[in-house]
């Protein structure tokens, strides 16, 4: 910065004043070339900048063109499928390649007209959706923000996977329940011959399905096969456990077949693994039945058409016992729970063990939540209190219970194998020690390590289990005639008055109590109705309605009282109906509960139905809960299960000809084979007819005459076509002051303009523009008459003069 003094030039002489000069001079010559090339400066960083911006405007002006390029050989070549949605879910817009994929022209039509299932989906705002289209595969991809989808041809790839699947390894083990004992008593010859029988049966059985076997004990086998094969014996509901079953009717033998399958992409042993847990699963559950464990799959049961047979030796009832004496021994104290909605079962069950472990020690506590506890429950429990003072001081709260608990509390769960429906979760979760006992047939969700765990399908009830290890136990148990009465009365409610799952040696408990001086009179009064519960259950009867032949099904209106015993009483009652084999009563039991009780004889498992639905039992005797749901919702629920039942499970079969399409069977006028029962429900429904030589004739004419008058459209198609075909028709548009269109042409005015020209009306909605028409000029437009007829019209837009 330079700072200019005014100077006094009298007191500079004239060497002075030349110096001054020069001085000033130097300066504006350095001023001059410090502004010089600072000018400069600037001047080469625009001159720069300048051009930089100018190469990049050269690039994105030839990167636009070729994006935008892009964008339309995508849209109008690529095998991508584009439709564009409004909120209403009308299509608006399709590329060409999506109206390829639907064989349809699609502007202005519903997505739900074009496709249920993906509009369905779309609803629920699924970005990634695979559908079947005709006979093609495809991903889709939602974008909810533009109501854009996006089709991709993965028809290949999903061919390639189902082939790679086909081939999974299946590794299976099958057992031969109770053939050693059965075969016990017959000689050396006689038991040779029936294992060769079974396993005969068996090897012919694996051999035409393609898989392997090998025995490896005379009762044990192993099997191995891929998911194909094991498919096909699922379509069969492996008919092969009553092949076993017809063996052992004709011999007089108790031998049934139990099977445990696992279909995963695993290392072998992990694969092993499975396949064990499965067989395990099967045994525990009774056996006589087929459990398939495949990948990504529920667990399904086949079979399970009988009893558990009945052991018929106690040495195991006497180690249990005696092992069950060991673990209330050793523990800090001990409480015992049942199931929440206490049946009288579980209460039996419960005061049964509670005297075993008196016996042994006097800290023990029953675990009682009153509310939990149905109606006859709540009245023994009053009954107990009223005559029987001194058992109730041994009832706690769950609350107590939880104040009583340490590491080294033994819980003892009687009548369950769900931690789902214990009295209390909180006592469960706080138990280290846990012990089981159950009759129940296990399901997929049970307990996690107990130290014991007595489960005995084979038994009438949980009271039958208990009461049979007190004459093992090496100390005096002591049962009052109460007492004793009261678990008479569990054993009467489960074997609904010995009528189901009632074997010798339920008969052997029930005598054994009454010893302890057990009154079947005074266990009978404690169960009885009143007159306004057997009114109700008669009321609700008149509107049970029977399906398929042979089940009977209740909805109980919403706003009738309900509880879970009803229920059962009402199933029960159902049950004796004539031609009924299976009984379903359905009600809600809370604001957002609905319970399904069921009942049934051998033939039908209401085990795996209630399984379907969430719930469990036994095979004559099972119930569900389901939340979040209706009664109407629940009935359809079960409907659809029972309809699969019977379509799988029918032996003898019908011949029917449908009259509408019926999902899963066949489209309208199909010839379809179904179970009788399913039959005679779709004749019943109007939706199927007997497959008579008369109606055969019928159907075949009425073909005949629908070919003849379809193949006489097809001729007209073929005229009009004719007619149409290559004609011209001009298309007036006004134009603005700028040369463009007001709008585009669309199909409705090339309609009327043809009409109007030629005199044939043109469904519009026939006609396609591949392009949208926007300018003045020749275009192309087809008339889709038929999906394999098609005319072109000549567009000829030109300018309307006012």
């Amino acid at each position: 910065m330079f700072v200019l003094y005014p100077l006094d030039w009298s007191n500079y002489d004239n060497q002075k004043l030349i110096q001054t000069i020069v001085y000033l001079g130097v300066i504006a010559v350095c001023l001059t070339l410090i502004t010089a090339l600072t000018y400069s400066f600037i001047s080469s960083a625009q001159r720069k900048k300048i051009k930089w911006l100018e190469t990049k405007l050269d690039v994105w002006n030839n990167t636009s063109y070729h994006v935008k390029k892009a964008g339309d050989v995508a849209f109008n070549e690529l095998p991508v499928g584009i439709v564009l949605c409004d909120e209403k879910y009308e299509i608006k817009w399709a590329n060409q390649y999506a109206k390829q994929i639907f064989q349809s022209k699609l502007m202005e039509r519903p997505l739900q007209s074009i496709h249920t299932e993906l509009y369905n989906q779309v609803k629920e705002n699924q970005e990634h959706i695979m559908v079947s289209i005709y006979d093609k595969t495809y991903d889709v991809m939602f974008r909810k923000e533009d109501l854009l989808l996006y089709f991709f041809d993965v028809t290949e790839r999903e061919k390639i996977k189902a082939r790679y699947k086909e081939r999974t390894t299946a590794l299976g083990i099958i057992y031969l329940d109770n053939m050693e004992q059965s075969l016990a008593e017959l000689d050396v010859q006689q038991r040779s011959e029936l294992r060769g029988k079974y396993l005969g049966e068996i090897s012919d059985w694996i051999t035409n399905a393609g898989g392997y076997l090998k025995s490896y004990s005379d009762d044990r086998s192993i099997i191995v096969l891929d998911y194909g094969q094991l498919q096909t014996m699922i379509k069969s509901r492996f008919d092969i456990l009553n092949k076993i079953r017809e063996i052992s009717e004709e011999n007089e033998l108790r031998v049934t077949a139990s099977m445990g399958i696992a279909c995963w992409d695993v290392k072998y042993e992990e694969l092993g693994t499975y396949a064990q847990n499965a067989i395990e699963l099967a045994e525990k559950r009774g056996g006589d039945q087929v459990v398939v464990n495949i990948q990504d799959e529920k667990i399904q049961y086949f079979g399970a058409k009988t009893n558990a047979q009945e052991k018929s030796s106690k040495v195991l009832v006497r180690v249990m016992a005696q092992t069950l004496m060991e673990h209330i021994e050793k523990a800090g104290n001990v409480l015992i729970m049942g199931h929440t909605n206490t049946d009288t079962d579980s209460y039996g069950g419960t005061l049964a063990l509670l005297k075993i472990c008196l016996a042994i020690r006097n800290d023990v506590r029953v675990v009682i939540d009153r509310p939990k506890c149905d109606k006859t429950v709540q009245k023994l429990l009053d009954l107990t209190a009223k005559e029987h003072v001194g058992i109730t001081k041994y009832f706690v709260t769950p609350k107590e219970a939880l104040d009583l608990m340490d590491d080294d509390t033994l819980l003892v769960v009687v009548d369950t194998q769900s931690p789902k429906i214990v009295m209390n979760a909180d006592v469960l979760a706080k138990a280290k020690k846990l012990a089981v006992i159950d009759h129940h047939r296990r399901g997929e969700v049970t307990y996690e390590n107990p130290i014991f765990n007595y489960v005995e399908p084979y038994a009438s009830s949980s009271t039958e289990l208990i009461v049979e290890m007190i004459p093992f136990i090496n100390k005096k148990v002591e049962i009052s005639a109460l007492e004793a009465t009261l678990m008479l009365a569990g054993i009467i409610v489960d074997t609904n008055n010995f009528t189901f799952r009632t074997g010798s040696r339920t008969f052997d408990v029930a005598s054994q109590l009454k010893e302890f001086g057990a009154d079947m009179i005074k266990a009978k009064t404690f169960l009885r109705e009143d007159i306004e519960r057997r009114k109700e259950i008669a009321e609700i009867e008149t509107s049970a309605e029977i399906l398929f032949s042979k089940y009977a099904v209740v909805k109980i209106p919403k706003a009738q009282t309900m509880d879970r015993v009803l229920l059962a009483q009402v199933a029960d009652r159902l049950l004796e109906i004539d031609g009924v084999s299976a009984s379903f009563a359905i009600g809600q039991l809370e604001e957002n509960l609905i319970g399904i009780s069921a009942r049934s004889y051998e033939g039908v498992n209401v085990q795996i139905i209630m399984e379907e639905l969430g719930g469990g039992g036994h095979l004559n005797g099972a119930a569900a809960q389901l939340t979040d749901t209706t009664i109407e919702e629940a009935y359809k629920m079960l409907f659809e299960i029972l309809e699969k039942e019977e379509l799988q499970e029918g032996e003898e079969k019908m011949k029917i000809i449908l009259k509408e399409e019926v999902k899963g069977k066949g489209k309208k006028d199909d010839i379809v084979e179904v179970a009788d029962g399913y039959a005679n429900f779709l004749i019943g429904q109007g939706k199927a007819i007997v497959a008579t030589a008369d109606n055969l004739k019928k159907l075949k004419e009425d073909k005949e005459k629908e070919a003849a008058e379809a193949e006489h459209q097809l001729q007209i198609l073929n005229k009009l076509k004719d007619e149409i075909n290559n004609k011209p028709i001009n298309v007036y548009i006004k134009i603005g002051d700028d040369g463009k269109l007001f709008g585009s042409v669309t199909t409705k005015q090339i309609a009327e303009e043809f009409e109007k020209s030629y005199g044939i009306h043109i469904d519009k909605r026939k006609i396609e523009i591949q392009t949208e028409i926007n300018s003045l000029g020749i275009y192309e437009a087809e008339v889709k008459l038929h999906k394999d007829i098609e005319a072109k019209i000549e567009v000829h837009v030109v300018e309307k003069k006012d």
